[in-house]
């Protein structure tokens, strides 16, 4: 294991970096909750070698700044795998720190991968790695904490509260700088509310826009529950899609709404590219699970959901 860490700190820096503070940020966390003993050992290594599969993946694809095709994404989306059998081969590693690795992806409202777990299927460590994973990714995003407290707000189902609000004690930004308002763009709001309206859309053709209580076709249950948690979000935050100048006009005299905006308008980009990412894993079982028509609404809403991201 030690060679590996030296491959990755000589052929991939960036991937060795990440890996040092993903453990760094774990340790903080881990300390925290009062995790011990052999949990601690364990997730300390789960936390070092969690993706040291990317190794053996082609830098290319792990760097494109462009679209990945759907081959290349799955080569990402194997990187858990590939991480846990590198491990597993090891002796004298306890076998909690393989499955802490594999289930590094997933996700407690079961939007992660490979397996799309739920709740108590995936493990305390390997919780701890995942969220410390995501935390480690905001800072090469932005170069900083700021967006800490709105990722926080977002994705509260996904790590579980009490390990968020620990993240945020610790890493949380202790004041956030104005943002020009030049950066707040009507074109981006617009292209979020379009795409809610599209959503709508959508639901109307399922035929489940006017169910009080809507039934989902199973495998779209869990778009119906980002799209819903992130309407949430936005409307929490005042978002109204029928007063965009309105809001335009406050956040060009307030500094602080025009930063909190601008930093939602980032996160909730970010929450619909990984949106997309989660339907093109689960494209062959969405198609199998709907008929012709249904099939045809929704590609028609993923085209418009990618249009939407090229216009934010």
């Amino acid at each position: 294991m030690a060679f590996k860490l030296t491959v990755a700190k000589e052929q991939q820096p960036d991937l060795f970096q990440h890996l040092l503070l993903v453990t760094l940020i774990a340790h903080y966390l881990a300390v925290r909750i009062k995790l011990s003993g052999m949990d601690m050992e364990n997730l300390l290594s789960a936390a070092l070698f969690h993706d040291l599969g990317e190794l053996h993946i082609n830098p290319e694809v792990l760097n494109s700044k462009n679209d990945l095709s759907e081959i290349e994404r799955h080569h990402i989306y194997a990187h858990p795998i590939i991480s846990c059998l590198i491990v597993r081969e090891v002796a004298g590693i306890n076998p909690a720190v393989s499955t802490a690795i594999l289930q590094h992806h997933e996700r407690l409202d079961g939007s992660g991968y490979p397996y799309w777990l739920h709740g108590d299927k995936i493990s305390i460590v390997a919780r701890i790695v995942s969220i410390s994973d995501a935390c480690a990714s905001i800072f090469a995003r932005f170069g900083n904490s700021k967006r800490m407290s709105i990722w926080i707000r977002l994705n509260s189902k996904k790590y579980g509260p009490e390990l968020l609000s620990l993240l945020l004690e610790g890493f949380g930004p202790i004041t956030i700088d104005p943002i020009a308002t030049n950066n707040v763009e009507l074109t981006r709001l617009e292209a979020a509310s379009q795409l809610f309206e599209t959503w709508d859309e959508f639901r109307a053709l399922l035929g489940l826009a006017a169910a009080a209580n809507y039934s989902p076709p199973g495998e779209l249950e869990f778009m119906f529950d980002r799209m819903a948690s992130l309407r949430s979000i936005l409307f929490q935050f005042g978002f109204d899609p029928s007063g965009l100048e309105s809001l335009i006009e406050i956040a060009m005299t307030d500094h602080h709404i025009a930063n909190e905006l601008a930093v939602v308008l980032d996160e909730i980009e970010w929450q619909f590219i990984d949106l997309e990412r989660e339907i093109c894993r689960r494209r062959e079982l969405i198609r199998v699970a709907l008929n012709e028509g249904e099939n045809h609404h929704f590609d028609n809403w993923t085209k418009r959901l990618l249009a939407s991201l090229v216009a934010m």
